[in-house]
């Protein structure tokens, strides 16, 4: 599983609503749902329920989400230290 499948979780939890999960990620609603079921079934866990008008996070899901946020949020330290160790040279 990669960051970018991370945060494509991450959105589609916060927006609750897959085209603007899409656009925030500047990816296709398309390209997202593929993604979304590719981790669904690596994982074996449904992460959302949905349907035409409505996108739900499982029980499951929302530990997910929650693991998903903190490794972004883990991967954008990384970056953050990394930029003051290169600045600090």
């Amino acid at each position: 599983m990669t960051l970018k499948e991370l945060a494509y979780i991450v959105a589609v939890a916060e927006e609750l609503h897959f085209h603007r999960a899409a656009e925030r990620c500047h990816v296709t609603q398309s390209t997202l749902s593929i993604q979304l079921k590719k981790c669904e079934d690596y994982l074996g866990v449904q992460i959302f329920r949905r349907n035409r008008h409505l996108v739900e996070i499982t029980p499951e899901g929302r530990e997910i989400v929650r693991l998903a946020q903190k490794a972004l949020a883990a991967a954008e330290q990384i970056r953050s230290l990394s930029r003051d160790l290169r600045a600090a040279r």
